[in-house]
């Protein structure tokens, strides 16, 4: 499975395409002993994995979350292991509810001569696809061990000709 990509968009099985549940990502990779020599803090982020997402490193849960279009990322120095080979695992869950944004309905069709047995499908309210997959690039990053988290500017005064600004 490629990444970046919508896992239901690289196939011409409309099965796959109109998958909704739980999809399974898997990978292994290597980290540079330096990291752990110079004491940095390993950080991994998600640009976009939609929707549901729980990620996993070497077995042990690292971070999850819900909202499919936005970034998110957890430190995860204590999982890996150095000079060896480390294994994220992520699952994605594409279902849509009353309570997700956008939202959907999951209905169980009950013509069992067309569908099996609880089979499901997903139905939204509106013209919308629900692309679902790891949707932009995965970093594994590294930082000393005190480093510049965030940045805010908050405007204080504001005119044609001049500005002037705090920063926290």
């Amino acid at each position: 499975m490629p990444v970046p990509s919508s896992f239901n968009d690289v196939t011409q099985n409309q099965t796959i395409r109109d998958y909704v549940g739980w999809a399974w990502y898997d990978t292994e990779f290597w980290v540079p002993l330096r990291w752990k020599t110079e004491r940095r803090r390993v950080f991994i982020r998600f640009n976009s994995a939609h929707y549901l997402a729980q990620v996993y490193v070497n077995g042990e849960f690292a971070v999850s979350h819900v909202g499919g279009h936005l970034p998110f990322g957890t430190e995860v120095t204590a999982l890996l292991k150095f000079k060896q080979r480390n294994r994220i695992t992520v699952a994605l869950n594409n279902t849509l509810s009353s309570n997700t944004i956008p939202q959907g309905e999951v209905f169980f069709p009950q013509d069992t001569t067309r569908y099996p047995k609880n089979y499901y499908r997903q139905k939204v309210p509106f013209d919308f696809f629900n692309y679902a997959g790891i949707h932009r690039s995965v970093i594994l990053f590294s930082t000393p061990l005190a480093y510049v988290d965030d940045v805010t500017v908050t405007t204080v005064s504001a005119s044609q000709d001049t500005a002037s600004a705090m920063v926290h």
